[in-house]
């Protein structure tokens, strides 16, 4: 729950209808939301994390096969939805720039690209 707190907390300085500049130069970048939110579960360096009571690990954003396989539209859903129960879903949250920085975000650690 305290995860969802801060989601929202930051969520809510995310204006997805405001236009203006200003507006949203307060708001936390894809950088800093998952840093702070999303590397609790997926690490730092995206790589994922200890495994889960129920058997499942976090996605490790590091690994090919997933950067090959999944579509940014894919990567954006499950961000939206959750997955599996095991993961929440944001979509609440975020707006959509937030979502698509984040999906950036995601990429930036596919090991076939030059990484930050």
């Amino acid at each position: 729950m305290r995860a969802l707190f801060v989601v929202a907390a930051i969520g809510a300085g995310v204006g997805t209808g405001c236009s203006s500049a200003s507006a949203t130069s307060n708001a936390p970048s894809a950088e800093v939301i998952f840093d702070s939110v999303c590397a609790r579960c997926h690490g730092a360096d995206g790589s994922g994390g200890l495994r889960l009571p129920d058997g499942t690990s976090p996605r490790n954003f590091r690994d090919p096969v997933f950067q090959a396989e999944r579509s940014d539209a894919q990567i954006r859903a499950a961000i939206i939805d959750g997955k599996n129960g095991a993961m929440p879903g944001f979509g609440q949250g975020f707006g959509a720039l937030v979502i698509d920085g984040l999906v950036a975000r995601i990429r930036s650690f596919d090991p076939r690209k030059a990484n930050p």
